[in-house]
């Protein structure tokens, strides 16, 4: 679930919710930590101490996680960004597939989102290095 609600034509008497900074936090936590796990597991497979019943030699969990692995800062950065199109829509069922091709629109940075954000990654455990030599 995004944290960013569907995409709704406006007219100047509606009031609409568009983000929930506290749903937009969990999913920043639960992304990080899955990220987090799913690189932990590879590494874990790399080095070949998975064990169990759905392993094959260490490979089966780590390629079972390997898409959330590829969730980087970036992505996790994109659910503190609105984009808002004036005018024209955009999307599955509009001639522009990208709200980049509509003729006026603003991206909006949300800033407690991003501090929020901030905050989840400095939290996170760094990986074990492992001993120097």
């Amino acid at each position: 679930q995004s944290c960013v609600k569907a995409e709704v034509r406006v007219c100047s008497c509606l009031f609409l919710q568009v983000f929930d900074l506290r749903q937009c936090h969990r999913q920043m936590q639960q992304q990080a930590a899955t990220a987090q796990a799913a690189a932990a597991a590879q590494a874990a497979a790399v080095a070949g101490n998975i064990p169990g019943p759905g392993s094959v030699g260490g490979i089966a969990p780590a390629v079972s996680l390997s898409a959330a692995a590829g969730i980087g800062v970036d992505d996790l950065r994109r659910l503190c960004i609105l984009r808002l199109s004036f005018v024209k829509g955009w999307g599955p069922d509009y001639p522009r597939q990208s709200i980049k091709h509509t003729p006026c629109w603003v991206e909006v940075h949300l800033h407690r989102a991003l501090q929020l954000l901030d905050e989840v990654l400095h939290t996170m455990p760094l990986a074990d290095p492992g001993p120097a030599n």
